[in-house]
């Protein structure tokens, strides 16, 4: 593992993934609440869940990165019980738990797995994959439930923590093309997201006011 950056700028970026993360989740769980609606797919709950679960209890590496990761476990324990409270209108509830119980194994074998054949102690490859099948998990969501569950605030400070865990990484293994190769497809769905949601409620804005009148 190389050090490209001064070390007070990789500590400003560690906080600023700790940060911003812990802002999103904060904010998808309360617009969740105000909507009555789950603001993340159910698939990436899981495969969070698993890996913060993985990286707290089973492969910690820091005793800082295993009190972040325990924080971001619980908030995302609220989140799906969040999904499993206003889905239950939706989808029969063993139906619900089966679905929850088989994603989460299946998540947490393909996560330890991708650990052990890697080399990957710090849990890198499965947490940038699983960034990236939620930034087009977020996108296919908005086109299918339009705001519910969702800002334009928790989409900037997933981008920006995902920005910062990016910059911080491509720091440390420069030379891995498959992580680079995430980063920026990470970074061009984040800002196609922003830029939808922006949209999105820009219209609702315009929408309200036509409706005033």
């Amino acid at each position: 593992m190389t050090h490209l950056l001064p070390l007070k700028v990789e500590y400003l970026l560690m906080f600023g993934i700790a940060l911003f993360w812990t802002i999103a989740y904060i904010l998808i769980i309360y617009k969740g609440f105000k909507d009555q609606s789950c603001g993340m797919p159910l698939a990436a709950i899981c495969a969070n869940i698993t890996w913060e679960f993985l990286l707290t209890f089973i492969m910690p590496f820091h005793p800082i990165q295993q009190i972040i990761t325990l924080v971001w476990f619980l908030l995302d324990c609220i989140i799906l019980l969040q999904f499993l409270y206003y889905s239950k209108r939706t989808y029969p509830k063993r139906t619900l738990h089966i679905s929850v119980f088989s994603l989460m194994v299946i998540a947490f074998l393909l996560q330890y797995g991708m650990a052990v054949e890697f080399h990957d102690t710090m849990g890198l490859y499965s947490a940038f994959g699983i960034n990236l099948l939620m930034s087009i998990f977020f996108i296919k969501m908005l086109l299918t439930k339009d705001l519910q569950g969702q800002s334009l605030s928790i989409a900037y400070f997933k981008m920006i923590g995902t920005l910062c865990a990016s910059i911080l990484c491509y720091s440390f293994y420069p030379q891995s093309l498959l992580l680079t190769m995430m980063y920026i497809l990470i970074f061009i769905l984040d800002v196609v997201y922003t830029i939808l949601i922006y949209n999105k409620s820009i219209t609702i804005v315009h929408k309200s006011a036509i409706y005033i009148e």
